[in-house]
């Protein structure tokens, strides 16, 4: 696939614009209070308090922000940020700062300054407050309009230092170790519909080799523009795809996909044969808030804003306003998609502490469990329907909204209320609620989870599989296309099937997700009998395998809940509480 690209241009320029903003946001200065005040509490509404009431802020977890530039460390919710990344090659951009950056960075990782009497308040708190963050830039150049360009040297340094080589984190005074990030978050995009992009195949690779959490806005289309498929990198596996929710404050808020959100389904490119199908696999992951947001402003002159004017600038002897000054009414994919990449550092904080790391922080575990958790929304369809008597869908997922609307409150119920983590690879007993990674192959293709307790026919069953494709960063960079050199190995088809364990004769299967062309199996199906009841995941071979002798074995992740029955209606998005009344509370560490 690389050679393709050698006759393109050497550098990319990117359309970030088109990333950004749906709609132009006003700038305000405050002082301890927006005005006018938050309508909503984002931390509050996606659930992230549930964390921060069990002590979780994210603060053993080491994030990356990869954007075009830098975050501000200027702003008053950011001066904790002191970790900067790019390479060296890109000419005066070590402290390239820029708006987007900020605002994507301030939705992870805000905080502060704390208020009289202590604490916090909320339009001050980004969703993992306590994470490490290293700000990482990779745009050689920045253009009109928000673009910006990147060369593959750039890109390259960019993910590699963050995802294979490790972030300096300061352990004592003067001393620091190169750690890996946990979480690793991108807000900027190209058109790439099938996922075979080098930067998207780069970043899939290193997802791969490393068992990173990855999190990617699904793309912005602009007004009047019909909504068309995720865009690149997003358009790849092994990430997790985020889309925007809207801000309707009715019950529930924040209930809908945005209009402006790109949704699938996106083309399919099998690099064995050289073919694509059109239209085969759903993209999106899950939504999250990307709407009416306050987030932190930088509205200097470098990044986005080279060329213009700072119209903020104090005046002679007047105080600088600008670290109190924020986005309001901001939104965008970019920022549903940190959001999200916030959540993930509160699981992977909450995984360090409660079981020490290791499997319950893979990728792979952290997207299946963020996922399986997630609220459906009014008209959630994943094209499930009844064949030969079985529920069945080929598609897994909703197009626009994925497993549906982020909500940390149940994830954190998901992650640490039940099984966790089973030993060995093969399955076993597990309780109504749980998590596991594991491992299915060819020489062992099915690997059976018996719920212990007998499930209740009309309730809920939700359960979510995926795995990473194979993809590899095969070193430098094309010196031709100035991309890198990456390609397509293997890609397996594994499946995910809820089985009714008979007391005598067969069992009965009742529920599979099975698609073809994707990487995420979701069943979201009503248990139909009272009885014992199974989950299998499969292994059904091998889509392409392009050099033809790659090991024919997967990791998985793997999570399931069985609701209670009197909370099937929050599920489905029926009811939530109004946060409006909360928005001057404090946040407290």
């Amino acid at each position: 696939m690389v050679s393709g690209w050698k006759s393109r241009c050497a550098r990319i320029l990117l359309g970030a614009a088109s990333l950004w903003a749906a709609k132009s946001p006003g700038v305000i200065s405050t002082s301890y209070y927006p005005d006018p005040p938050l309508p909503q509490v984002i931390n509050e509404i996606v659930g992230a308090d549930r964390f921060y009431y069990a002590g979780f802020y994210g603060n053993s977890t080491v994030v990356a922000n990869v954007e075009a530039g830098h975050v501000w460390d200027g702003h008053e919710t950011l001066g904790h940020v002191d970790t900067f990344l790019n390479d060296p090659s890109i000419e005066g951009a070590a402290r390239q700062y820029d708006s987007h950056a900020t605002a994507v960075g301030f939705a992870i990782n805000g905080l502060g300054p704390e208020a009289p009497g202590g604490g916090y308040y909320w339009y001050q708190f980004g969703i993992a407050p306590g994470a490490f963050m290293a700000s990482t830039a990779i745009a050689t150049d920045f253009g009109s309009g928000g673009g910006f360009s990147v060369s593959g040297q750039s890109f390259l340094y960019g993910y590699q230092t963050t995802m294979r080589d490790g972030v300096p984190v300061p352990i004592a005074p003067g001393i620091s170790v190169s750690v890996p990030a946990n979480v690793v978050n991108s807000s900027w995009g190209f058109a790439d519909p099938d996922g075979s992009h080098p930067f998207t195949l780069a970043l899939d690779a290193l997802a791969f080799a490393n068992g990173t959490t990855v999190t990617l806005p699904s793309g912005n289309r602009g007004d009047g523009e019909p909504s068309g498929p995720v865009v690149g990198m997003g358009s790849g596996y092994n990430s997790i795809t985020v889309a925007s929710a809207g801000s309707d404050i009715s019950s529930p808020p924040y209930g809908a996909v945005s209009d402006f959100s790109m949704a699938g389904p996106n083309d399919f490119y099998n690099p064995a044969t050289g073919t694509t199908v059109a239209g085969a696999r759903a993209a999106v992951d899950l939504a999250a808030p990307g709407e009416a947001l306050v987030l932190a402003a930088y509205t200097g002159t470098t990044g986005s804003n080279a060329g213009g004017t700072d119209p903020w600038e104090p005046a002679p002897g007047e105080p600088d306003q600008r670290p109190g000054l924020y986005y309001n009414g901001i939104g965008g994919t970019s920022f549903s998609s940190a959001i999200v990449a916030g959540g993930a550092a509160l699981v992977v904080d909450a995984g360090y502490d409660t079981f020490g790391g290791g499997e319950s922080i893979d990728g792979r575990v952290v997207k299946a469990v963020l996922m399986n958790s997630a609220r459906k929304p009014d008209g959630w369809d994943n094209g499930t329907a009844l064949a030969d008597g079985v529920l069945t869908t080929t598609q897994a997922l909703d197009y626009r909204t994925g497993a549906g609307l982020l909500n940390l409150d149940r994830t954190f119920d998901q992650y640490l209320a039940g099984t966790s983590g089973l030993a060995g690879n093969e399955g076993g007993d597990v309780g109504m609620v749980g998590w596991d990674l594991g491992l299915v192959s060819d020489a062992d293709p099915v690997n059976e989870y018996r719920i212990t307790d007998p499930l209740v026919a009309g309730g809920l069953f939700i359960a979510t599989l995926d795995w990473f494709v194979n993809r590899s960063l095969d070193g430098g960079v094309d010196p031709i296309g100035d991309v890198p050199n990456a390609s397509d190995v293997q890609f397996d088809n594994l499946d995910l099937e809820l089985w009714h364990l008979a007391y005598s004769g067969p069992d009965t299967l009742v529920a599979s997700s099975e698609t073809l062309f994707g990487n995420v199996e979701h069943i979201f199906a009503t248990v139909p009998y009272d009885g014992e009841y199974a989950l299998r995941v499969i292994w059904r071979g091998e889509i392409y395998d392009v050099a033809g002798d790659t090991p024919n074995s997967d990791l998985y992740g793997l999570a399931w809940h069985i609701p209670e029955p009197d909370a099937c209606a929050l599920l489905i998005g029926t009811a939530l509480l109004c946060l409006a009344g909360l928005r001057r509370r404090r946040a407290e560490t």
